[in-house]
């Protein structure tokens, strides 16, 4: 009977744990996908947003525990740095178009000075704006030279492509192009690439890796979707492989001793019989 009830136990457990976890396979997933539009908007998101959102994480740090608490920090001083200091950096670059008579298209490169050439326009500041709030200020800032203009821009994000790919190296890609064209845009992975490995990382912290960057290529996730940002490194190690030469050495090194360890049993057992 006791026996009984105990596989009676399992049995619900089974029963149960079973919905449960996949309960949570379905919710890990929803929240993967969640948080990958959630990183997307942000990046996209207007000052009124980006307040907002350090308005909420300001009241979550206060009622945080202490451990969760450092991540919560993080993330907020981030937000807090974009409203103060803009998304722009040196070496950042977008595309502009400006439409009048014709259509004029310029690569425009962020300075030091975080000053950038428009055209043959006077130079505009990307000091303190976000990249949801550039196309709005350069069209104000083209108006003041140019009447009935329409201003497009494109965003580039600057990132390093590293390891097993054919032409490793820093590449400007459009944020909401799939990582795939950024690989396909060195190259390729190569014959001994091992994607399975691969890993985005930032400032030497690692944010994406294993399962989940395997499957942002297989399913095709932008860069943007990834929160992936200027400055931002793409790493595709090199398969694992057996170096066979060193294996065999080692292989007839321990079968030598293992013989010479035999040899050496029954010269002792030999001897204790005489």
């Amino acid at each position: 009977m006791r026996l009984t009830r105990e596989f009676l136990k399992v049995g619900r457990f089974v029963r149960y744990g079973g919905a449960t976890a996949v309960a949570l396979l379905l919710t890990g997933g929803a929240s993967v996908a969640m948080a990958q539009k959630a990183s997307a908007s942000l990046q996209r998101a207007s000052r009124t947003q980006l307040q907002d959102e350090a308005a909420q994480m300001t009241t979550q740090v206060s009622r945080s525990k202490p451990a969760d608490r450092v991540g919560l920090q993080e993330r907020l001083s981030a937000i807090q740095s974009r409203l103060e200091n803009g998304d722009f950096k040196p070496g950042d670059r977008f595309v502009i178009s400006l439409r009048q008579d014709s259509v004029r298209s310029d690569t425009l490169v962020v300075r030091d000075s975080l000053r950038v050439a428009v055209l043959n326009l006077p130079d505009f500041s990307v000091a303190g704006v976000l990249r949801s709030e550039l196309e709005e200020k350069l069209t104000a800032h083209v108006a003041r030279f140019i009447r009935n203009a329409s201003v497009r821009t494109t965003l580039l994000t600057r990132v390093s492509v590293t390891g097993a790919v054919a032409r490793p190296g820093f590449y400007y890609a459009i944020p909401d192009r799939p990582l795939n064209d950024l690989i396909t845009s060195a190259g390729g992975p190569g014959t001994n690439a091992d994607l399975t490995r691969l890993s985005i990382s930032r400032a030497g912290k690692t944010l994406v890796t294993g399962k989940v960057a395997k499957r942002s290529v297989e399913d095709g996730s932008t860069l943007e979707s990834l929160d992936v940002q200027s400055g931002d490194t793409v790493y595709i190690p090199v398969k694992r492989q057996i170096n066979w030469q060193t294996f065999i050495q080692l292989a007839f090194v321990f079968t030598s001793v293992l013989f010479a360890f035999l040899q050496f049993l029954q010269w002792y057992y030999n001897r204790q019989e005489f």
